[in-house]
């Protein structure tokens, strides 16, 4: 046998800086018959103390392997995009200490195996895992579990190194040269250290840190598997699974106040915001749950290859988490319908302001229920309810909602604890909440039973699915209230943003059901405007009509139109020498309805009526009366044909369901849908809607698509 020695390698793992650099000393080629066995050694140099365990972990924050234990493993291949020409470096000396030798046994038959000599060579750890580009990037820190206190024996399986050789002109091999590991073209897992005191007595069972993300800004930072921006080729892409919560499992422990906890994450780094609030829960074995919360000021980033560091005190035990839908999603998510039609588009239902009560006795799903079948009660949802994907969500509050209602429109705020924060503004029907919160709720209903039958959705659809979604927040309050949070974009021409609609619980049930409808259906999901009248305008800029054309071209309000004619001329309106076109059946912007011989302004009195998007003057709608004015007059209880249309139009190009490469394009496949259905126009106002002040206008959020991801404007 002969044995071919590689001059000593220092393999020095520093955070997440390090390269490969490889001279030649010596091109040497080792003189060998035809099956004899060679072996080729590397020795490998660690940093380190003598700490007892193989893994260790300094206070400077740089996360290093210490010791080396036999059945260590090293890969190294020089084409990694396959695994055919791997070499597996095994530990044969240096156990227990800084400095191993490693050893690899190969019978060359006369020659170096294939590929020996490479000028690219990637080694990774741990080898017996690890092969090639394929088995890193598909390397899970998924199914952690720590067993006893500040134990650090479960680390291994989650500790991952990719070292990649890009600097070596010649090709060379693993003899008469001398490699060091040190530069940035590693890529190496990282550490949470997570030191949590003052707890309750308590024996832990499970951990988890959930992130959400200021307005604007990224929630999901937590990639489960590794991630490369660029990798070898041959090797498949990378798993882009991503998440804002992460969660250890913990055995073996003791009843305690305080325990010290590691949870491994990717290479890739996770970028925190100021602003956005971190999460840390403990469940402990009786099934009760402490949570602690913590606000960023400023900016961080957990970088690959280094330890971080997190304390948690002041904890808040709560029990939800048996029945809240995303501490306890398979219980707590509950499919109301699959879409049969499509592709399927999503609609999340979900409540604020319902403590634990409304949900043992039943309140709170008959509230999810009925808000299910109402928005499916009348046209165009009705015939086209096959084309919707929809849940409901349970989300538990601490406390019932106590904003008190003032008379019947609007209400008082409170200070109860809420779920997503809603909000009353006293004097109005306007309602604000916490989007983010809505939209992380709405992203587990999706991520876990957005599948097919049921099932766990693809990892890489979650977050486009639900930032194209409608959700509707039922919240707790007994009054007229209701206000949309529409997010539009310049990114298409069917307002592919998601929209959250929060509607309170009226002073009966069919208030509640046309306000749903106007906000959800209307709103939220058809993304059209208000069409009432409410301020008198004593200035006006043209300004405002070249943003409803923009408005127009991405999808959104197309209910409303432009209005110019004797109405505004006899309020004094000239703009001094400049004319406009007067609005007529050839220029407003369901001209196409009027003009076409469809039958609308005889069924349902189609047409060009002045007032609408909450001016009284230079806005027009399509009929005297709809669903988008007097929501609570019955004849109003319809959404008019141009409504209709958008509605109609958006659903299709989210499902996929049509080839019109633009709105006007799709008018006689719309005609054709829309002439196959019953619409029931009432005749009949009644008095009922002088009750009620107007829900408040939506509110406009604009955001664009970057790489496949909706950014919100700042």
């Amino acid at each position: 046998m002969k044995t071919l020695t590689i001059k000593p390698a220092i393999f020095v793992i520093l955070c997440i800086s390090f390269v490969i650099s490889g001279c030649i000393e010596e091109k040497y080629i080792p003189e060998t018959t035809e099956n004899e066995e060679i072996i080729l050694r590397i020795t490998a140099s660690l940093s380190g103390d003598d700490s007892e365990t193989r893994l260790g972990y300094y206070e400077d924050g740089k996360a290093i392997k210490t010791l080396w234990e036999y059945g260590d493993i090293l890969t190294a291949n020089p084409s990694p995009g396959s695994n055919k020409n791997a070499y597996t470096f095994t530990l044969s000396d240096g156990a227990g200490t800084a400095t191993g030798v490693f050893e690899c046994k190969t019978t060359p038959n006369g020659y170096l195996p294939h590929n020996y000599h490479s000028n690219a060579w990637t080694i990774y750890y741990p080898g017996n895992l690890i092969k090639d580009e394929a088995d890193y990037l598909a390397f899970s820190y998924n199914g952690q579990v720590q067993t006893g206190d500040n134990s650090l024996e479960h680390l291994e399986k989650y500790h991952s190194i990719r070292l990649v050789c890009t600097d070596i002109e010649t090709s060379t091999g693993f003899y008469n040269t001398f490699i060091d590991f040190s530069g940035e073209q590693a890529n190496e897992s990282s550490c949470l250290k997570l030191c949590l005191s003052g707890l309750p007595q308590m024996t832990p069972a499970e951990l988890s840190i959930e992130y959400s993300a200021p307005s604007g800004k990224n929630s999901y930072c937590f990639h489960t598997y590794n991630y490369l921006t660029t990798w070898w080729s041959g090797a498949g892409n990378p798993n882009s699974e991503t998440s804002n919560k992460m969660t250890l499992k913990l055995e073996g422990f003791s009843p305690c106040t305080s325990l010290t906890a590691y949870m491994m994450l990717s290479n890739y780094p996770v970028d925190l915001h100021a602003g956005g609030t971190l999460r840390i829960s403990v469940k402990s074995d009786e099934g009760k749950k402490y949570i602690c919360e913590k606000t960023l000021r400023s900016d961080a980033t957990l970088e690959g290859g280094k330890l971080h560091k997190i304390s948690g005190a002041g904890w808040k035990e709560t029990e939800i988490g048996t029945i809240d839908g995303f501490d306890n999603p398979e219980e707590g998510i509950v499919v109301l319908q699959e879409a049969t039609e499509g592709q399927g588009t999503d609609i999340v239902i979900m409540g604020d302001g319902f403590s634990k009560s409304h949900f043992e006795n039943g309140n709170y799903e008959k509230i999810m229920k009925k808000a299910y079948n109402d928005f499916f009660s009348i046209e165009p949802y009705a015939s086209l309810k096959e084309y919707f994907n929809v849940y409901y969500i349970n989300a538990v509050s601490e406390e019932d909602h106590d904003a008190v209602p003032t008379g019947l429109n609007g209400a008082q705020q409170g200070d109860a604890k809420t779920v997503f924060n809603t909000e009353f503004k006293e004097g109005s029907t306007n309602i604000t909440g916490n989007d983010n919160a809505v939209v992380a709720y709405a992203e587990q209903a999706i991520r876990v039973k957005g599948g097919k039958g049921g099932t766990e959705c693809s990892a890489n659809d979650v977050s486009s699915r639900a930032n194209k979604a409608l959700m509707i927040v039922m919240v707790n309050v007994e009054c007229h209230a209701g206000t949309c949070d529409m997010v539009w974009t310049n990114g298409s021409d069917y307002g592919d943003g998601y929209s959250v609609a929060y509607t309170a619980l009226h002073t009966d049930e069919e208030g509640r059901r046309w306000t749903m409808l106007h906000e959800a259906g209307g709103h939220g999901f058809g993304k059209l405007s208000d069409e009432y009248e409410q301020y008198q305008f004593t200035q006006f800029s043209t300004e405002v009509w070249n943003t409803l054309d923009t408005q127009h071209s991405c999808g959104i309000f197309r209910n409303v139109s432009k209005h110019w004619g004797q109405e505004e001329r006899n309020a004094g309106w000239s703009f001094g020498a400049t004319s406009f076109e007067d609005t007529d059946n050839s220029n407003v912007y369901w001209s196409e309805l009027l003009t076409g011989g469809y039958g609308y302004t005889e069924t349902e009195g189609l047409g060009i009526y002045v007032g609408a998007n909450t001016y009284n003057l230079f806005f027009c709608r399509p009929t005297d009366n709809s669903i988008m004015r007097h929501e609570h007059s019955d004849d109003g209880h319809y959404f008019n044909a141009a409504s209709r249309w958008a509605i109609w139009y958006r659903l299709m190009k989210l499902t996929g369901s049509t080839t019109a490469t633009a709105f006007k394009n799709s008018l006689n496949e719309f005609i054709e849908f829309d002439s196959g259905i019953d619409i029931d126009i009432p005749t009949t106002r009644s008095t009922y809607v002088d009750e009620f002040t107007p829900s408040a206008p939506p509110v406009l959020i604009e955001g664009e698509w970057i790489d496949g991801e909706l950014i919100l404007k700042q």
